[in-house]
């Protein structure tokens, strides 16, 4: 409980330092890194090589972020992306702009899906699944080590992947 306060604080303190990135327009190149990690280390790895992790807040952004996860050749891999509601259950916000996921009007949920399963469920992955489940986005709980996660970097080129 303590770690989960810690871990609750840092990424509160982050946001802020950070503050709201202006343009949603960005170009960004998305990159499926296969190591099993928490939500917390992937955080940590993707600021230290230069980037976050991904928000999705549109389906062309979906795409190329299918895109990347299909390069990293695990037809199972489930990765974390930036969604956490660490700072007030239910309240869904993307963690490197602070802004409110769906905020545009996108989401790519599993039907029923946040559900907070087991009441520690604040982080969100998605998956490579084919067909209907292909790239849907379920909450998982930030501390599981799961395959991998999405990182996105700032793209100079207008073919960003």
């Amino acid at each position: 409980m303590a770690v989960q306060l810690l871990l609750t604080a840092l990424c509160v303190a982050f946001v802020a330092l950070n503050g709201i990135e202006g343009a949603t327009e960005a170009k960004y190149k998305y990159v499926a890194i296969l190591q099993p990690s928490t939500f917390f280390e992937a955080w940590q790895d993707c600021n230290i090589k230069g980037g976050h992790l991904a928000s999705i807040e549109s389906p062309q952004e979906q795409a190329r972020v299918e895109k990347a996860m299909a390069k990293a050749r695990d037809p199972r891999a489930v990765f974390f992306f930036g969604g956490t509601d660490l700072g007030r259950k239910g309240r869904w916000m993307w963690i490197h702009s602070n802004k409110p996921i769906g905020n545009g009007g996108y989401t790519n949920f599993f039907p029923g899906q946040p559900d907070n399963g087991g009441g520690s469920q604040d982080c969100l992955t998605v998956g490579v699944a084919d067909g209907y489940n292909r790239g849907k986005w379920d909450d998982q709980n930030c501390l599981y080590r799961l395959d991998g996660y999405i990182c996105a970097f700032k793209s100079t080129s207008s073919s960003a992947s």
